[in-house]
C-alpha cells in the first residue's frame, strides 16, 4: 500500500473529508489531494499535521506495510 492511498483510506475510516483534515493542518484541501492522489509531496512537517488531524502516529501512518487500521475499521 502506497503512502497516499494509506492516508486516504485511514481519513476515510475516521469519517473526515479532506476539507476537515486539511483545515484541521493548515493547508488547503486541494493540497491535501494532491497528496492523497501522489501528485504532492508532503513535507514531514505536513505528514505530521495530517497524522495528528487523523488521530495517529507518524510511525503508524507512514508503516505502509501495516493494514491493521483500516482492517480494524472494516475498509
Amino acid at each position: 500500500m502506497k503512502l497516499a492511498n494509506r492516508i486516504r483510506l485511514i481519513r476515510e475510516a475516521c469519517r473526515l473529508t479532506q476539507s476537515e483534515v486539511a483545515y484541521r493542518c493548515g493547508i488547503t484541501p486541494s493540497a491535501l489531494g494532491q497528496i492523497e492522489r501522489k501528485a504532492g509531496k508532503a513535507t514531514f512537517e505536513t505528514l505530521e499535521k495530517i497524522a495528528e488531524a487523523i488521530g495517529v502516529s507518524v510511525s503508524f501512518l507512514v508503516d505502509i506495510n501495516n493494514k491493521e487500521y483500516v482492517e480494524k475499521n472494516k475498509l
